[in-house]
């Protein structure tokens, strides 16, 4: 997700029909320019060397987001959304894309899912497949301390910035409900893994900031960010 301002001016988007690495290209009404899906660069055109700024966002379910977010207005388009066009070939493991037949980067399965992150030249990938089997994990992100937690029971990825008054927090989960729960070292703060918000421990209504961050299919983020480590 993107803001949709450059040096001050609102763009409008459309789609160019054009894919990139097999990833939907956008243009932009004002230059025809060509923008990427996956990094909101601009691959070629007169606004060359821009870059969208991104939103954070969460990933989830529409009953998870309506259980945290009950007043949410939604845009009902006028199909059956009951099924999705993509069912074979989520299915499919060996099929990469539109036009792509081969993983690009073998250190992973290309259809394995995972939470992706990038700040400037550093990306980083969690495999979800090691997130279900140990639901927090606690690293670093462009000099940044974060945490990514796997909310096992809603099936949602969320990172959040571990500093918080002062100090970088170090975290273990609590409770593994349907959301889990995490308490720090440092503060003794009990903290909601959905949504980064303080429960107990004086901090109450405090939030954790959130960190940009994508879940995907391995071999698309890996034919964007070559460079990417993997963990754990």
């Amino acid at each position: 997700m993107y803001t949709r301002e450059i040096n001050g001016e609102e763009l409008q988007f459309g789609v160019s029909g054009k894919l990139y690495k097999d990833a939907l290209v956008m243009f932009d009404r004002k230059t025809n320019s060509l923008w990427t899906q996956v990094d909101g660069s601009v691959l070629r055109g007169k606004m060359a060397g821009q870059q969208l700024k991104t939103i954070p966002l969460t990933q989830t379910t529409w009953k998870e987001w309506k259980r945290l977010h009950p007043n949410t207005l939604i845009l009902q388009k006028e199909r059956n959304l009951g099924r999705t066009v993509y069912a074979d070939y989520f299915a499919d493991s060996k099929r990469y894309g539109i036009t792509g037949d081969q993983d690009p980067d073998k250190r992973l399965p290309g259809k394995d899912m995972v939470i992706s992150l990038r700040s400037g030249t550093d990306a980083l990938a969690i495999p979800v497949k090691k997130l279900e089997q140990s639901p927090i994990h606690q690293t670093t992100l462009g000099g940044i301390p974060i945490v990514v937690v796997w909310n096992i029971g809603a099936k949602t990825a969320q990172v959040f910035d571990r500093r918080f008054g002062g100090q970088t927090l170090d975290f273990f989960v609590t409770d593994q409900g349907h959301e889990i729960q995490l308490k720090d070292k440092q503060k003794g703060i009990t903290w909601g893994g959905l949504t980064g918000k303080a429960l107990k421990g004086g901090k109450e209504g405090d939030f954790l900031r959130p960190v940009q961050h994508m879940v995907n299919f391995w071999w698309a983020w890996a034919a964007y960010n070559p460079h990417t480590r993997i963990e754990p």
